[in-house]
């Protein structure tokens, strides 16, 4: 199994997907410091509310933008072709099916972290750039942005892994993708809705407060709002769930005729 989690790692870093979404990284981060600008300089007219520390104290309240693309970083895991379990090589000789699924769900959790660690240092690497005439990156600053990503990895790790069942899950992609953004964009925010004032729908309100993912994001700018243990009961959770529901489909799944990149296999046996 280490040696399996070790090799998708491998595969996922050096793949197209990898660059682009690192690349995608960099460029949210210019863009942010450029709108701190265009309003510093063309709106308001003035420093206030445009200082570095500010846009770093905005970033903590967004990161509900990176979970809604959580699906990419657990498609770039997954691969290109679903995985056969009755293919065997030198690292999946020994391998069952939840040993496929449970390794590419860790794979995608390293992924995670990597990407939260790369976000810290591109971004707060390109705001220091950006705002270096203000000198208002402290070293406080920096640290509490580094604590709101910690923060808000386990919640990143639920969505990779409600991707990752939903990858498994459909033999389509497209499929698997739509579904998982109505499960945590729109459901979320419909109920989002309902339960937040004028409406505020009693049911709504309490699975806003206590069960949805999306609005655990907003606390995170914040040390009062901040609710830690929160955060990682939630968190995991989901991640139960979703694995649990992944390799229940996984394991009942035929693999003969599975779309491979839009189109389908034929000719292979089923294991019976």
């Amino acid at each position: 199994m280490p040696t399996y989690i070790w090799s998708e790692t491998a595969r996922a870093v050096k793949s197209k997907e990898f660059k682009r979404y690192t690349l995608a990284i960099v460029a949210v981060s210019v863009l942010a410091n450029l709108a701190i600008i265009a309003f510093r300089d063309y709106v308001y007219g003035t420093n206030d509310g445009t200082y570095g520390y500010n846009i770093v104290m905005f970033a903590g309240g967004f990161f509900w933008l990176p979970y809604y693309a959580t699906i990419f970083v657990a498609d770039m895991v997954f691969g290109r072709t679903y995985p056969d379990p009755y293919i065997k090589d030198r690292i999946t000789k020994n391998l069952k099916r939840h040993h496929i699924y449970i390794g590419k769900a860790i794979t995608s959790f390293i992924m995670i972290c990597i990407f939260a660690v790369l976000t810290f240092l591109l971004f707060i690497g390109i705001s220091t750039l950006f705002q270096l005439s203000t000198g208002t990156l402290s070293a406080e600053v920096v640290k509490d942005f580094g604590v709101n990503i910690m923060c808000a990895v386990p919640l990143l790790m639920a969505g990779t892994s409600i991707g990752m069942m939903m990858l498994f899950c459909f033999d389509s992609k497209v499929r698997a993708y739509v579904i998982f953004w109505c499960i945590t964009v729109i459901i979320p925010r419909i109920v989002m809705l309902l339960g937040a004032e004028p409406v505020s729908v009693g049911f709504c309100k309490f699975i806003k407060d206590k069960i949805l993912i999306t609005p655990q994001f907003t606390t995170l700018q914040f040390f009062a709002s901040r609710n830690v243990p929160q955060i990682i009961i939630s968190s995991v959770i989901y991640i139960i769930i979703s694995t649990v529901i992944g390799m229940a489909v996984f394991g009942r799944k035929e693999i003969d005729n599975v779309p491979i990149d839009g189109k389908r296999e034929t000719g292979r046996s089923k294991k019976k």
